[in-house]
């Protein structure tokens, strides 16, 4: 497999399958080998560029005729898991979507599979490959805050609220599993961990739909079953205290992902927006200024780590394949973070703290 060349395949034929194609298909000796989803294939969304890749409309034949060694899973949350383990019985490695299923029971059943499958499986928490999260994570690792006392985290958009953003699947809690806590908050779950290096101990929160409903294509208008807006606290290892606020209708606001951290020694925050930059202050007090955004002075990412930061995601799981030891989102990852949206879940059932083991 070192040398040989990879066969590839994407399941699912929506936005998101264009990002598979491009990061895992660009990697040297890749073949996109077959994509497939039941929908008409005249209505999917795949950039013309894989016009020529032969498509199926039954993933399991698809499977079948292609015999791919790597699968990319890029359905709604609903199908995650059975197709995963699908893709792991015809002897493939697994690239998933985020979040890895809908409830934790899948996620731990996708984990056994591929365990005993002995294959590798990724997981899409795309923002571990920004530079600015990846330099974060290396000044704390090197201690360059000292011990970290705080986390505050934000993830906030507003296309939900767009009126010209139609009804989705994203919209329906049977297939999507969750809202915002789900579609962006398990990016603040997982990009706290990553940065950070410290994990869960418990946490507490509460979750809103706050759109009623919006109308399809057609005009056809439907309830929305989602939550629209969530929040949470978690206290991390260390007794660090962290937050977390997001939400789908925030007007102003496109895609604003934001980690902001303080330890002994000076506070430190990255943003999705600004790949090769970080705001930091090492000792002495921050200036007052009108906006907490640059509260703190702008700092710009050294070149040469820009230029070192790693294989792409969810690119990097070919690396792995191939035996390079790359440092990638895992289904032990994605199933850790299912673990925190569940323990969520859970403490908006009780309205207590959820402790995670």
């Amino acid at each position: 497999m070192k040398n040989s060349p990879l066969r590839y395949a994407v399941i699912g034929a929506g936005g998101i399958a264009t990002y598979h194609l491009r990061d895992i298909g660009s990697q040297p000796s890749v073949e996109i080998v077959g994509i497939s989803d039941p929908a008409d294939p005249a209505t999917w969304r795949v950039a013309a560029d894989y016009a020529a890749v032969p498509r199926f409309q039954d993933a399991e034949k698809m499977l079948h005729a292609t015999r791919p060694d790597l699968v990319s899973i890029c359905t709604p949350n609903k199908f995650h898991q059975p197709l995963t383990l699908l893709a792991l019985r015809h002897g493939a490695h697994v690239a998933c979507e985020k979040p890895m299923a809908m409830n934790v029971a899948e996620a731990e059943e996708m984990e056994v599979a591929r365990a005993a499958a002995d294959r590798l499986g990724g997981i899409n928490f795309s923002y571990r490959n920004v530079t600015a999260f990846r330099f974060a994570r290396e000044l704390i690792a090197r201690g360059e805050l000292g011990r970290l006392l705080r986390v505050n985290t934000v993830y906030l958009q507003s296309f939900l609220g767009a009126p010209a953003t139609r009804y989705s699947w994203r919209n329906d809690v049977a297939i999507a599993g969750f809202g915002a806590l789900g579609d962006l908050g398990v990016h603040m779950i997982d990009g706290v961990r990553f940065v950070t290096g410290l994990d869960y101990r418990r946490v507490v929160g509460i979750a809103q739909t706050l759109l009623p409903e919006k109308t399809d294509a057609a005009g056809i208008a439907h309830p929305v079953t989602t939550d629209t807006n969530a929040a949470f606290l978690a206290e991390l290892t260390g007794g660090v205290v962290a937050t977390f606020e997001t939400t789908q209708v925030a007007p102003g606001y496109g895609n604003f992902f934001r980690i902001e951290l303080s330890g002994e020694r000076g506070t430190l925050a990255v943003h999705s927006d600004h790949n090769d930059e970080l705001w930091l202050r090492i000792g002495g007090l921050a200036t007052h200024h009108a906006t907490w955004k640059t509260d703190i002075p702008l700092q710009k990412i050294p070149t040469e780590f820009a230029a070192t930061g790693g294989p792409t995601t969810p690119g990097a799981i070919v690396h792995a394949i191939r035996g390079r030891q790359v440092d990638f989102p895992t289904f032990a990852d994605g199933l850790r973070a299912q673990r925190v949206l569940g323990a969520i879940l859970d403490s908006m059932k009780t309205g207590a703290w959820q402790t995670l083991a």
